[in-house]
Order: C-alpha cells, then structure tokens, then sequence
C-alpha cells in the first residue's frame, strides 16, 4: 500500500474529514488530497514533501519513516553528457615573402642611381633622348553660322473694327409690295435692370423700367425708335435676327428701319 493510502485508509477509519486535519495541523486542503494521491512530491521541492508528510503522520498517530521512505519519488532530469571543448580557430594571415621583395627594392635602387649618375654628367646629351608623348590638341568645332534673315519684313495683319458711329446695315428685304408688307417684330432681353421706352411708328408703346431677366416684344410696320438708359445690358433681335452691340451702343438712342440701325436724332 502505498504512504497517500495508508494516509487516506486511517483518516476514514477514525472518521475525520478534510477539514479537520486542515484545522488540526494548518496545512491546506490541497496539499493533505495531494499527499493521499501520491502526487504531492510532483508538485513540491522534497523539503517541503518530508515536512508535511511528519505532520501528517503524526496527527494520525503513524510512524513517518517508513512513509517517507516509500514515497515514490520522480526520477531526476538526465544530464546532458558535456561535449569537449573545440580547439581555438587561428585566423589565416598570408605574408608575402620578404627575401624577393628586398631584392627588387635594391634593384630598383641601383637602376635609378646609375640613371641619375648619368645624368648629371652629361645632362644635355641624356635630356634630348628623353622624348615625350605629344599631347593632341582637341579640335574645337566652328560655330554654326546663324541663318540669315529674310530681308523683307513680314507686315502685321491688322483685324478690321467696325466703326462705332457707321450705321449698321440689316438683311436688306426682297424688293417690290413684298418689302413693305412685312412686319418688324423687335424682341429685347434684360441682363440687367434698365429703363426702356419703345416708339413704333411714332407711337409710344411702353415706357417701363425692365428687370433683369426680362424677355418683351413689340411689333411695327416701319420702323422703331428706341431710348434705353443701359445699352450693353440689353440683347437686341428683329425678325429672329441678333443685332449688334456695336449698333446699340449709340449713346441708348437706336432708330430701327427695315434697312439698319441708324442713330436716333436728337429731339428738339
């Protein structure tokens, strides 16, 4: 039987609980199911197994040797067998070998003390023998010459403007009866509030102050004669044909006739 069954087997024969071994001795619950589990020494260092292990026999009047001597403990951790040391890597340096360079250093040496000797002596005889490599010029390309001009000026062409103050000519109508049969419908559109007065064939046909946005048409037989306080605000159409601006611009005061617009004499 093993030390927790035997703890397990006594306590149940004098009828005591958990709790009364825990208030007994102090030591935990847990700690007195794992003994009686046999799983205490998994979970404690073998100090602290031993010590509870005594308490607890003693409590029940047992004799704490021969538990503790067959507890089940787990079995050491194998130890990895240590592997010898490596040897040290000496890093490798190559050396160049002495002995042919010292010997081509004196070489050199003595080359160059027979030369200088030489020269000395007879410096001129040795200097001209001495020829050195002819350094080429580098050829510098000529300039382009710049393209000659056309000799004759090219004229600006100028836009023709028409006059402001020459009348303005309308589609001229078919001649004969046909002419003078067809109405003029004259039709004006406010881009901005202005005040307006319309005559047709010497009638007055309104005299009105047109808001922006207005759209009016009038009809004559003849012609029109208008008076407008702001022309540039204005557009101008007769029969479905736009007049110019430069024929309204005639200080507001426009004579509108099957042949053009023409300016509005003055009254007196």
């Amino acid at each position: 039987m093993t030390p927790g069954a035997q703890l397990r087997q006594t306590r149940s024969e004098r009828n005591l609980s958990l709790v009364d071994i825990t208030n007994a001795t102090k030591i935990q619950p847990w700690v007195l199911e794992a003994m009686e589990a046999d799983r205490l020494q998994e979970m404690m260092s073998p100090i602290y197994v031993k010590g509870f292990l005594t308490t607890y026999a003693r409590f029940l009047r047992l004799a704490p040797e021969p538990l503790l001597a067959a507890v089940p403990w787990p079995k050491p951790d194998p130890v990895l067998e240590e592997l010898p040391p490596s040897a040290p890597t000496v890093p490798f340096v190559f050396q160049w070998p002495r002995v042919p360079l010292l010997r081509r250093a004196g070489a050199a040496v003595a080359i160059a003390g027979v030369v200088a000797g030489l020269i000395v002596v007879n410096p001129l005889r040795w200097l001209s023998r001495i020829s050195l490599p002819a350094v080429a010029t580098p050829k510098v390309a000529k300039k382009a010459e710049p393209a000659k001009l056309a000799a004759t000026p090219v004229a600006p062409t100028l836009a023709s403007v028409t006059p402001v103050r020459e009348p303005v000519s309308m589609p001229t109508p078919p001649p004969g009866p046909l002419a003078a049969a067809l109405p003029l419908e004259l039709a004006v559109t406010a881009h901005r509030t202005t005040w307006i007065r319309v005559r047709a064939d010497g009638k007055l046909l309104t005299q009105q102050r047109l808001p922006r946005g207005a759209n009016e048409r009038w009809i004559a037989k003849k012609q029109f004669e208008l008076i407008i306080a702001n022309p540039t605000q204005v557009e101008l159409s007769l029969n479905g044909q736009s007049i110019s601006p430069f024929a309204v611009a005639h200080k507001g005061r426009i004579l509108i006739t099957p042949r053009g617009v023409t300016p509005l004499p003055d009254e007196h």
